[in-house]
């Protein structure tokens, strides 16, 4: 297949995907729609779950509805020295945030600035911190290979409430049908520009054999996937490294696919759950 990473600023080794970095969810036109009429996002979008499952797309989200850094205030972007934006994050401790590998790929730490609390990127409301270091995966051989994670270390501690992570007793959260949500100032369809606004939009996690079924070098180990078979409602561009919500916890984190919103064609994200021990020593 055709893969790409959800990264606004480099398509490593894979062609257009996800975009890269920072997280939002489309329908083409959707999104815009649903937020000129003033739509709440779905019931399962607060990241409780709901009712867990999602049973078909017409009564559901199917595309991006704005929401806030105040219901969801674990939110957060990464910007280059310029102010632009080009992934997401989730802040999972107070001087943490957790995001994807490559999206550290092609920058350093010193040249990162990450912005909580914001959800209009032409705003001058939130936090805004320097990173002080970032640790890599040493997992992390490239898109779709090994684990696609990065822990940044924040200059300044974040006053805002970090998102719990899935940890092994967690596998329902994973289970096929399961509503999910991402979050993120990405691209709104496939080529266009990132939102100016935080976006949120539910999706279903899928099976193993649906993921492998988009991806031949899918490893269940570490990644899991999720979309409708129709397509309509994905992250991308600009949205890698952004969260996938379940139950009150981030269960993945946004790293590549093909295209955006394409039928049959979900988008893949870390599998939080079964690296969180591996992350513990980077949190503290």
């Amino acid at each position: 297949m055709t893969n790409g990473v959800r990264d606004g600023i480099t398509a490593v080794r894979r062609i257009l995907v996800l975009a890269g970095t920072a997280l939002l969810i489309v329908l083409a036109g959707a999104a815009g729609a649903w937020a000129s009429e003033g739509a709440t996002p779905g019931a399962d979008d607060t990241g409780d779950g709901g009712s867990g499952v999602v049973v078909d797309a017409g009564v559901r989200v199917v595309g991006g509805a704005r929401t806030t850094t105040d219901e969801h205030p674990w939110a957060v972007f990464l910007t280059d020295g310029a102010g632009f934006q080009f992934c997401g994050g989730t802040l999972v401790a107070p001087t943490k945030v957790l995001t994807a590998a490559h999206c550290m790929a092609t920058t350093s730490p010193q040249q990162v600035m990450v912005v909580a609390g914001r959800d209009d990127k032409q705003s001058t409301t939130g936090d805004t911190s320097a990173v002080t270091s970032a640790w890599v995966s040493p997992e992390f051989e490239g898109v779709g290979k090994g684990a696609d994670l990065a822990v940044l270390t924040l200059a300044t501690p974040s006053t805002r409430t970090p998102l719990p992570l899935a940890g092994p007793g967690d596998e329902a959260l994973y289970q096929d049908g399961r509503a999910a949500q991402v979050y993120g100032w990405g691209a709104t369809s496939e080529s266009a520009t990132p939102s100016r606004y935080l976006l949120t939009a539910t999706v279903p996690v899928r099976g193993d054999d649906y993921c492998r079924a988009g991806d031949r070098t899918f490893d269940a180990r570490r990644l899991t996937c999720a979309g409708f078979d129709q397509g309509g409602v994905d992250s991308c561009q600009g949205d890698s490294g952004g969260p996938l919500v379940a139950a009150g916890k981030l269960i993945g984190v946004t790293s590549f696919g093909d295209g955006c919103a394409r039928a049959g064609r979900p988008g893949y994200y870390v599998r939080v759950a079964t690296l969180r021990d591996a992350l513990r020593s980077q949190l503290t």
